[in-house]
C-alpha cells in the first residue's frame, strides 16, 4: 500500500486490495485500513476522506464510514475539523509508557497461567518460533522477525485459557503502536529479544509461573526501553538538523 500526500492537503490513495467479493463488509474495510495505519502506509495526520475510499476500493460509503467509526473507537484515528477523520498522532512518550506498563501486567499474568497450561504442542510451536527468528537475524530479515515476535506472544498468550485476559490484550494490542515496529526492529534488540524468548521458554518448559511472570515482565521492559531510547535519539537529531 502506498499513500501519498498532494500539496494542497487533498488525500491520493493508490491502494493495492483485493475486493473481489460482490458484498464488501464493514470488517474487510476495517483490515486493509488498520493495517495500512500499523504499516505505516496511512501517515499520522493523514485524512480519510470517504468519497474517495468508496471510489477507490469500488464499494458505496456506507461500509467505509462503519470502518471509520471502529477506527476512531480504537483510538486509530480522530476527528479532523470542520469534519472528517485523520490517522491519530503517534503516542507520546507519557502514552506509551502507560501502554508498556500495562502491558507487562497483562503479559505477565498471561505467561504465569500458560506455564501451567501450555501444552507439548504449544512448546514445540515456540521452539520453532525461536529457530526460525534465529535464522531470519543470521539473514537480516528483521522484519520477519517482529512477526514471528508477535506469533510467540500470541502462543502464550492463548496458552493461558483465560478468554477476558485475550479479550483484553487484543485490545491492548490493537491499540499499540506496530507503526513502531521499525524501531524495534533494530538487530541489536531483535538479537536481545530472541535471548529474552529463550530464557521464558525455559520457564515455561519447567512449568515456573512465577519465574515465567518476571521473565515476560522484564522482557516487556526492555523493549520499552529501547523504544524510548530511540525515541529519544530521533528527537534529538531532529533538534540538531533544526539547528543547523
Amino acid at each position: 500500500m502506498t499513500i501519498n500526500n498532494s500539496k494542497n492537503d487533498v488525500p491520493q490513495y493508490n491502494l493495492k486490495v483485493d475486493l473481489s467479493e460482490k458484498v464488501v463488509t464493514r470488517d474487510k474495510v476495517y483490515s486493509i485500513l488498520s493495517k495500512a495505519i500499523f504499516q505505516g502506509d496511512l501517515k499520522p495526520g493523514q485524512r480519510l476522506v470517504e468519497s474517495k475510499l468508496a471510489k477507490l476500493m469500488k464499494v458505496s460509503r456506507t461500509p467505509i464510514r462503519e470502518a471509520i467509526i471502529e477506527l476512531q473507537q480504537k483510538g486509530l484515528v480522530v476527528p479532523s475539523p470542520p469534519k472528517g477523520v485523520k490517522v491519530a498522532p503517534l503516542p507520546t512518550k507519557e502514552e506509551l509508557t502507560e501502554f508498556y506498563d500495562i502491558n507487562s501486567v497483562l503479559r505477565g499474568l498471561a505467561a504465569r497461567k500458560a506455564a501451567s497450561n501450555i501444552t507439548p504442542q504449544g512448546i514445540r510451536k515456540l521452539q520453532e518460533i525461536i529457530i526460525q527468528s534465529e535464522q531470519s537475524l543470521k539473514e537480516d530479515f528483521l522484519k520477519n522477525i517482529s512477526k514471528l515476535n508477535v506469533k510467540f506472544h500470541q502462543v502464550i498468550e492463548k496458552s493461558s485459557n483465560n478468554k477476558e485476559l485475550l479479550f483484553l490484550l487484543d485490545n491492548v494490542y490493537r491499540r499499540s503502536s506496530e507503526r513502531f515496529s521499525e524501531i524495534l526492529s533494530r538487530k541489536k534488540r531483535q538479537k536481545e529479544s530472541i535471548e529474552e524468548h529463550k530464557v521464558i521458554l525455559k520457564s515455561l518448559i519447567e512449568k515456573n509461573g512465577e519465574l515465567a511472570e518476571k521473565l515476560m515482565r522484564e522482557h516487556i521492559e526492555n523493549g520499552k526501553k529501547a523504544l524510548l531510547q530511540e525515541i529519544e535519539l530521533g528527537e534529538n537529531n531532529q533538534k540538531k538538523r533544526v539547528a543547523k
